[in-house]
């Protein structure tokens, strides 16, 4: 499946969900070299966010995608997707609320950017709950 097809559904999903979602974060995360690197960073980054900010929720994985619930009480969830795109992993990471706490949902995915770069530097720092 290409990346343009995914979106496209996508889109016909939020369409269909308008009613219902409150809001959406998508943030691009660069690219990897093979899909096996991104998903094992993608969990990791569910991981340690849950390490270090809570949330009793749980990780469901696919052959492509990791998906974080319930990581701000039941309300936002995150998904970080880690298509094929030219031979590279293209990911991305879609945070959902579905409450009316959009600056909560900002800070759930700034939080989960912050640790997805932080892999990437190598450091294998968490960091610390100061935001």
């Amino acid at each position: 499946m290409t990346l343009r097809a995914f979106l496209s559904g996508l889109g016909l999903s939020v369409l269909a969900t308008m009613a219902q979602a409150e809001g959406w974060t998508v943030s691009d995360l660069g690219s990897l070299d093979t899909r096996e690197e991104c998903m094992r960073r993608a969990e990791a980054t569910i991981d340690s966010y849950r390490a270090v900010y809570g949330g009793s929720g749980f990780t469901g994985r696919s052959e492509w995608t990791i998906g974080g619930y319930d990581l701000r009480g039941d309300v936002v969830d995150a998904l970080i997707i880690c298509p094929i795109e030219a031979g590279l992993a293209a990911p991305f990471l879609i945070v959902f609320n579905s409450d009316s706490d959009n600056d909560a949902r900002g800070l759930v995915a700034e939080r989960l950017e912050e640790i997805w770069d932080q892999q990437l530097a190598g450091d294998g720092a968490v960091p610390s709950e100061t935001k």
